[in-house]
Parts: structure tokens; sequence; C-alpha cells
């Protein structure tokens, strides 16, 4: 047997936390859903969290044990994604984990969508992402190390369902910059993947539907007949971003029931 390459490593056990305790964090769109149970279940693993949303009242009741941090900010902007990251590195002076969750949805028909309103979206969606991997990647190269997971979604694949096109068009953009960044970061330690989750019980997933079309979509449609679960989506997160993810990069993880199924 080989010995370990520089940079490997592994992790016997996942009751020690999957490698995660005292690595430093930072979750956007922790204010609910994905971005909320992922921020938790990170925290819970013994990593330094900072929670980042431009929702500050939603972040106000996350749990992110004594080492957490929130911090309140409109992504949408480059220059606060680079200011989260810099105040970040004033406390902890690194940051090996980046979750890239925040996103809004709005369901708009294709032929409606203005210049505003894609601009909006994409800033939202798809710059944000960007920027936050980039103020994020600065430090993780220097390093050598780094874990990065940008969310994305099944619409990427299917061109979003029911008038959610734009949001669909940022998510295939989202894959292009996971792969890119995978790439020009893997020599330097740094994995970068993203995960598509499919209907996610969360208030944005919900948007638009009445309780019963919403069970009646997912039964007719989702081979495991349910709607996920957030937590469902982070432990997958959670994987990527530990020792037991360390041999994976570029790589789209789908959490979506079997509705794919690709």
């Amino acid at each position: 047997m080989s010995e370990l390459t520089a940079g490997a490593t592994v992790s016997a056990d996942p009751s020690t936390g999957f490698g995660l305790a005292g690595k430093v964090a930072l979750v956007t769109g922790a204010a609910s859903g994905i971005g909320r149970a992922t921020a938790e279940l990170l925290a819970r693993m013994g990593v330094k969290v900072t929670a980042v949303d431009i929702n500050g009242k939603g972040l106000a009741g996350i749990d992110v044990g004594d080492s957490g941090v929130t911090d309140v900010a409109d992504l949408s902007v480059p220059r606060a994604c680079d200011q989260v990251v810099a105040s970040l590195l004033a406390r902890e002076r690194r940051l090996d984990i980046l979750v890239n969750c925040a996103a809004i949805l709005k369901r708009v028909p294709i032929t409606e969508v203005d210049a505003a309103l894609w601009e909006k979206l994409m800033d939202a969606n798809l710059l944000s992402q960007f920027a936050m991997c980039r103020a994020a990647s600065r430090p993780m190269r220097k390093q050598g190390s780094g874990r990065i997971v940008v969310i994305s979604s099944t619409a990427a694949f299917n061109g979003g369902a029911d008038n959610s096109s734009v949001y669909a068009i940022g998510k295939g953009g989202s894959l292009a910059l996971a792969k890119s960044m995978a790439r020009q970061l893997a020599s330097h330690g740094v994995t970068v993947n993203a995960i598509c989750p499919g209907g996610i019980d969360t208030p944005m997933g919900r948007s638009g539907f009445t309780e019963e079309s919403w069970n009646a979509h997912y039964a007719r449609n989702v081979p495991l007949r349910r709607a996920g679960q957030p937590e469902e989506v982070a432990k997958a997160i959670l994987f990527l971003v530990s020792d037991w993810g360390s041999y994976v990069t570029g790589h789209t993880l789908d959490v979506e029931g079997g509705l794919l199924l690709r």
C-alpha cells in the first residue's frame, strides 16, 4: 500500500465528526432552509460556523453553538462578499469550508421577465456564488486546503418547473462555476463540488404551491413519493466538506429522491 500523498487525510470513524472539529466554515443563505440546516449540522460537528444571510431576523434564532457567528449581508453585491470573508479572517485567521446556499426564487413566465428581474435573480443566485467563491478561494489557496460546495438545483437540468426559468438558468451557471473552480483550485488542495437538490421542503421551495398541490406534485413525480427535508441535503454537504470527501472534486451530487435518475 502506498503512503498517503501530501494533503490526503483519513478520518477513521464518523463519531469523531468526520474530521471537522475545529474547522472554520462560512455558510450563506443560513436564515432558513438548506443553509440553516447545514450551518446547524456543521456546528454540531464542532465546526466554527459563520452563518450569513440578508435576513437578520431569520438569523436571530439559528443555533450555531457558542463559537458560531452570524453576519447580515446582501451577497448580491460582490463587495459585501469580500467584506464577509475579510471579517471572518480577522476573527479566525483561516477559512476551511464555504457552502453557498443563498438564493431567491421568483415564478414568472419567461416571456414576462424584464431586465430588472433578470438582473436581480442573476445577482442573487449566480453573481453572489461567484463572488463568494472568489473571496473564499484566496485564503484557501494560501493554506493549501479547503472545501467549497455550491448549491445548484435539478432545475439546471429540467429547465425549472412552474415558471422558474430564470432561476433554472442561474443554477445552470452554478454548475459551470463549480466545475471551473474545481479545475483551477485542485492543485492548491481545494475541492469544489455542486449539490443539486430537487424539491426540498423549505419556504422557497413551497413558493407558489398549496398544501394539496405540493403533496400531489411529489406523490406523482418523485419515486420516493415525497419532498426532501433540508437536513437530508445538509448531510450530503457534510460528506463533501469532510475528510471522507477528500478525493471528490468537480462533482455534481443529486439529492432529489430519484426525480432525475440520471
